[in-house]
């Protein structure tokens, strides 16, 4: 464990930086996620930088969301733009 980690419910920091992208994602063990929590309620480094980490993923996935609809006029000029 590095000097400035902290062990809380069991998990190191790193142990909780390297799961965190899970935990968005709702990929997580109930009991890992639970233990998780425990460890960011009790460790404000954490907690910054995963409420940082969490907006930082969220944001990108709004942007990156595939829109509704095309508009015609952008899918006729991709369409023209393939080879036949």
């Amino acid at each position: 464990m590095r000097p400035d980690e902290r062990e809380v419910a069991g998990l190191t920091c790193g142990q909780v930086m390297a799961v965190l992208s899970d935990v968005v994602d709702g990929a997580i063990a109930p009991a890992l996620g639970a233990r998780v929590e425990a460890h960011v309620a009790a460790c404000g480094r954490c907690a910054r930088f995963g409420q940082q980490f969490v907006t930082l993923i969220q944001a990108m996935r709004r942007q990156l969301a595939p829109a509704d609809e095309v508009p015609a006029d952008v899918l006729a000029r991709v369409r023209a733009a393939l080879p036949r």
